[in-house]
């Protein structure tokens, strides 16, 4: 008899593991509460092409999703390109921001900010990290311990802190070692031999591609994909546990629908609000992964901003993180514009996370001129923000213990897969596949339900 199996979000780890589930002969639907499917990665119209709506690209070190593209006949979609990356740090005055280039091992020789003693302190502890085999052991350290103790006070506060802060706020000395080590371990691993330069890749047309693909071969196999239908709530039968998901959309009234079994691919604490009727235990580990949100606008450009294509923000008086100009990587002839993405991580009970997109724009583009001082505002063809309330998990020491399993209640056939199960590395579009394959695999094991 078919296995039936409810797969509630359709972004990259839901869609890899609708089609594996497929292929196995299992019957799946996709509930997908946005009107699109792609989660993250969705793609929007822009100029002359597609591009996605929070930045993206993917490293030489990311074989799942290369594996993934080769399945799907996509391999030769993937270009290759050397990146030019940037540290904005505050200038002398008060409305000042300096760029320093930071992409080869000689910008970090000539990293001004730092002393001579700094910089090789900063350089050590880089290559310090590619060399941990175990990190386990760093577990036990926040990311300001392990800096402090690898490279020294002056790196932290010139480099990390603000780093950090921007990205976690209030929370940035309570972030675990671990994450930072995956960072930087991960950056090591996707240089060209030599260790000369780093390639990332971007799929031509953008990785809406990968999505359309992934969607195409899941109906082609018999699935569905219901996007627009938001999973009210999930209760598993007593004896069986089968899960029964009451589904609602816009144009239809709430109605239950029962399967074999379900896997829930969007933050835990969500399935922690569907599923009340879970052990307080079970609620508890769901609920205790924070977030952060994230606010990401895209400007549309006449002429490019800068020269760069990755900027990191370590301005504590510019109101994003992240300046990322997309077309300094890929090229702009395939838009007939240049895109740049502002990125700003922040808890969603920040005012400004729900402010009117005008007053962010407003916010972001203020500072503009401050990494480009001939920046005219006419050079803005379109903008937009687009919002994610699950963007970036807080990983605090001892994480490794607090990771909620893919089983949230052992016995019931109801099953998790989330970004924050991936540690210790972080999200991505290439341990979003890992995982939904993983998914997968264990949903079809026999021992699924104990």
């Amino acid at each position: 008899m078919t296995q039936t199996v409810a797969v509630v979000g359709a972004g990259i780890t839901g869609l890899t593991a609708a089609c594996d589930l497929l292929a196995s002969g299992c019957g799946v639907t996709l509930f997908e509460s946005a009107p699109y499917a792609g989660g993250l990665a969705f793609d929007i119209p822009c100029g002359a092409g597609r591009v996605e709506a929070f930045y993206r690209h993917i490293f030489t070190s990311d074989t799942h999703i290369r594996d993934l593209a080769a399945e799907l006949g996509l391999a030769d979609a993937i270009r290759w390109f050397a990146p030019d990356n940037a540290v904005a740090l505050p200038g002398a005055s008060g409305n000042a921001t300096n760029l320093y280039p930071f992409t080869t091992p000689g910008d970090l020789l000539r990293f001004s900010p730092l002393s001579l003693p700094g910089r090789i302190r900063l350089g050590l502890s880089v290559l310090g990290a590619k060399r941990v085999r175990d990190w386990r052991a760093l577990e036990g350290e926040t990311a300001r311990e392990w800096v402090l103790r690898t490279a020294g006070r002056d790196v932290w506060r010139t480099v990390w802190e603000p780093l950090m802060r921007s990205k976690f706020d209030d929370d940035a000395d309570s972030v675990s070692a671990v994450w930072l080590w995956n960072k930087l371990a991960l950056r090591g691993h996707t240089r060209s031999s030599g260790m000369k330069s780093e390639l990332l890749g971007y799929m031509d047309g953008g990785f809406g591609r990968l999505v359309d693909a992934l969607t195409e071969r899941i109906r082609t196999l018999g699935g569905r994909i219901e996007t627009g239908t938001a999973v009210e709530r999930i209760d598993a039968d007593p004896e069986t546990g089968a899960p029964s998901l009451t589904v609602s959309s816009p144009a239809t009234e709430p109605q239950t629908l029962r399967f074999d079994r379900a896997l829930w691919t969007a933050a835990p604490a969500l399935l922690a609000d569907a599923a009340p009727s879970l052990p307080s235990e079970s609620l508890e580990k769901l609920r205790g992964v924070r977030y952060k949100g994230n606010l990401c606008a895209l400007l549309e450009l006449s002429r490019p901003l800068t020269p760069h294509y990755w900027i990191s923000v370590a301005d504590p008086d510019i109101p994003f993180v992240a300046l990322i100009e997309h077309t300094n990587l890929v090229g702009a002839e395939a838009y007939g514009r240049h895109i740049v993405y502002l990125s700003r991580y922040i808890d969603a009970a920040d005012p400004l996370f729900s402010a009117p997109d005008d007053e962010i724009l407003r916010r972001f583009k203020a500072v503009l001129p401050r990494f480009a001082p001939d920046f005219d505002a006419t050079a803005i063809l379109a903008a937009r923000v687009t919002r994610a309330r699950y963007a970036q998990p807080v990983i605090p020491c001892g994480y490794s213990g607090r990771i909620p399993p893919f089983d949230p209640v052992p016995g019931k056939a109801v099953f998790l897969a989330s970004m924050p199960q991936i540690y210790p590395e972080d999200r991505g579009m290439n341990y979003a596949v890992r995982l939904g394959r993983e998914a997968a695999r264990k949903i079809l094991s026999p021992e699924a339900i104990r």
